[in-house]
């Protein structure tokens, strides 16, 4: 080939090589300018879900409230909150001579039903036990709730046997003094709501008492209470007055007894708090209190709290008529103010030695005569299930007296 067509080819080649880099760093210039234009818009459009990002949040955070809101509601709701939180097992121990005891025994099984739990188990007490095997039985075979349906007595006993455990008591009082259930707010005058407190109510931990007492005939005989143990006027009240009555006219049977057992003299009695020096007192009664409401909405004892981690000691020292008036108007005002008949104080702990027998009294039961008694809180040791609301919380409760017994009033 001729050295002038060769140059001719190698120019050739060298324009179209330069050609094809020229049209190929356009054509990336194009792309690259066209991806930049992209990015731009891409950031441009980040720039506003920024702005917009607070806005956002805020609407997201009222629809987790709102959504929360109606949780809570629903969990409020009595239907959803049985549903949600209710017993796996259900057993009752039921007081068989009570007159609505076979009204309660079928509307507990159908509210059990009801609820979709296991086939209720019933116990009945009998007159050489009033529920404590009972409730035994109960809690081994898998009992969650323990309902004790009747009395105060009836209640004290299942409450003794599950005081210190993780079971909890269920209350559908059938007595005529229901003292545990009216300070606790129970609707007394409807079966049914008591019936579904029993079983869906709301759980709460309140104080046991333990009491040792010994007998005439130098027994020691231990025991759990709940409401209020006694000796003397209380106790002989509680001890005569008329069952028929008491069917009748309700708890103004027991005004009737009171009013035969005013007249009388004081007994002689020492009182140690805490394990303090004893005291002597002459009294007509002296009270260990878990809790202070009476019946007819009487509040013996106001400072009285289930859950303050104290039991409350009452001495009753009237002499005549007018004492008894004095006690009677300060229990019915309500009164806080001290009066010489009638002197209270606050411990965990309470000996008292009776220098001579006296009839003395569990929860409204009678126990017969007594030398001493000998008492002592178990803080938050029964959980037991409770309207909604309940009595009003411990923290009212005043804190214990440091001093001790004053000497005796004259």
């Amino acid at each position: 080939m001729p050295p002038e067509l060769t140059v001719a080819v190698v120019a050739l080649v060298l324009v179209l090589a330069a050609l094809a880099f020229v049209v190929g760093l356009w054509t990336g210039h194009r792309r690259l300018r066209g991806r930049m234009e992209e990015l731009h818009g891409r950031v441009v459009s980040l720039r506003g879900d920024v702005g917009t990002l607070p806005d956002r949040m805020a609407e997201l955070t009222g629809h987790v409230e709102a959504l929360d809101g109606q949780v809570s509601e629903m969990a409020e709701a009595p239907l959803i909150a049985r549903a949600l939180v209710h017993p796996r097992r259900v057993a009752l121990v039921l007081n068989p001579i009570k007159a609505e005891a076979d009204t309660v025994r079928e509307r507990v099984a159908a509210a059990v039903r009801e609820a979709g739990l296991p086939e209720l188990e019933v116990y009945e007490t009998t007159v050489e036990d009033p529920g404590q095997q009972m409730t035994r039985d109960a809690v081994a075979g898998g009992a969650d709730v323990v309902i004790a349906a009747g009395g105060d007595g009836t209640v004290r006993f299942v409450a003794e046997e599950l005081a210190g455990t993780e079971t909890s008591l269920g209350v559908v009082p059938l007595g005529t003094g229901n003292l545990l259930a009216r300070n606790l707010r129970f609707p007394l005058e409807d079966l049914d709501a008591c019936i579904n407190t029993a079983l869906h109510g709301t759980a709460r931990q309140i104080d046991s008492i333990d009491i040792k007492v010994e007998t005439t005939d130098g027994t020691t005989v231990r025991n759990t209470f709940l409401v209020i143990a006694g000796a003397g006027v209380d106790a002989e009240v509680m001890g005569d007055t008329r069952d028929d009555l008491k069917v009748k006219a309700g708890w103004l049977a027991y005004g009737e007894a009171g009013m035969r057992h005013l007249p009388g003299s004081r007994k002689e009695i020492s009182v140690s708090l805490d394990g303090g020096a004893p005291r002597r007192r002459k009294v007509r009664s002296v009270m260990v209190a878990n809790c202070g409401e009476l019946t007819a909405g009487m509040d013996f004892v106001p400072e009285a709290r289930f859950d303050d981690g104290l039991l409350d000691v009452v001495m009753l020292s009237p002499r005549h008529v007018g004492d008894w008036i004095r006690i009677a108007a300060k229990t019915l005002t309500k009164s806080r103010h001290e009066i010489p008949v009638m002197e209270t104080h606050q411990a965990t702990r309470c000996r008292v030695v009776l220098h001579e027998p006296m009839a003395a009294q569990l929860d409204g039961d009678p126990i017969g005569e007594v030398r001493s008694i000998d008492a002592r809180v178990r803080p938050d040791s029964l959980r037991i299930l409770v309207p909604a609301a309940d009595v009003p919380d411990s923290a009212a409760a005043p804190a214990m007296k440091p001093e001790a017994v004053p000497e005796e009033h004259a």
